[in-house]
């Protein structure tokens, strides 16, 4: 009988950061990133390095797109201020709210300038650059100040559509239930690896942290012992929404994902201000953010990021 001869069959090619998306999956939120790729891939889908850091572009296209401040921003009469004489100028600070405050048309306003940036293509390089675990902004002591500038970024990205925004910042621990105003709001966002449309899968595989639990992590007197108790609290919130939020690649494209860190980043602040000098212990490369140049030092006054909370 003649043989066979069996041919060695081409490896599939890999697409790092890609993975079967399973709604019904537990995912362990602090390694999910553990396959994806190691160095920051250029983003050329958007030259603009005060955003994206070192993934902007390095070989912009000949045509380069308006900045986002030339995005189209209509006042309304209400947001008009008269001009400041000579002295008067002052840099205003984002004063973030607790979600449960804002009327209908703080609401619209939100999800229309997180709409416009979607629709731009800024959304999903910014939603990307939290898919690549080179930074090492999980399970670390980076994770609070680079969360912090994250949100940052994406405040600046908002404010340029619409500057009367700021990040709203959702308190689950007193709530204890998901924002009614973004239930029916599940965008499409252009990701590096295709579309994401956003899914949730509410309250299936875990439970909200309450009150006690924040005050237990507020309790600490370290930042070493604070950081990884507020991390718990953290991964909790994204694993009880599920779905989109329970993925590390996909998490930032639900809205819910920038005003559940607006909380983690608020806890944070007031356990600096009844701890002052507790900082993380960062030196070197650690200590910078980034893709970003700014420093944990940096990271260390809200104010000074320009933002405060309500």
């Amino acid at each position: 009988m003649k043989k066979v001869k069996h041919t060695k069959r081409s490896p599939k090619k890999k697409y790092p950061g890609r993975r079967k998306y399973d709604p019904c999956a537990h995912i362990d939120y602090d390694h999910a990133h553990d396959d994806y790729p190691r160095r920051p891939p250029e983003n050329p889908r958007y030259p603009d390095p005060r955003i994206y850091g070192s993934y902007a572009s390095k070989n912009p296209p000949d045509y380069i797109p308006h900045p986002y401040e030339h995005a189209c921003f209509k006042p309304r009469r209400e947001d008009y201020k008269p001009p400041a004489t000579c002295g008067e100028c002052k840099d205003e600070v984002c004063v973030r709210p607790d979600h449960r405050t804002l009327t209908a048309d703080q609401q619209n306003r939100f999800l229309d300038a997180f709409s416009q940036l979607n629709a731009m293509g800024a959304l999903g390089p910014l939603v990307d650059i939290h898919s690549n675990a080179v930074h090492q902004m999980h399970g670390n002591t980076r994770f609070l100040p680079w969360h912090r500038i994250y949100l940052v970024r994406m405040e600046e990205l908002l404010q340029a559509i619409d500057p009367t925004v700021c990040i709203p910042y959702w308190k689950s621990s007193e709530e204890q239930a998901f924002p009614a105003w973004l239930l029916g709001f599940t965008p499409t966002v252009n990701l590096m690896t295709g579309p994401h449309t956003v899914t949730r899968n509410i309250g299936a595989f875990a439970t909200l942290p309450d009150a006690g639990d924040v005050a237990t992590a507020m309790a600490n007197g370290t930042f070493n012992s604070f950081a990884p108790a507020l991390e718990g609290i953290h991964n909790s919130g994204h694993v009880w929404v599920g779905g989109s939020m329970g993925s590390v690649p996909t998490a930032p494209t639900d809205p819910v994902f920038w005003m559940h860190h607006c909380e983690i980043d608020r806890i944070w602040a007031e356990w600096q201000n009844a701890n002052p000098g507790q900082h993380p212990n960062l030196a070197g490369a650690a200590a910078i953010m980034d893709p970003w140049p700014e420093t944990e030092t940096d990271t260390r006054d809200i104010n000074a990021l320009g933002y405060s909370y309500a």
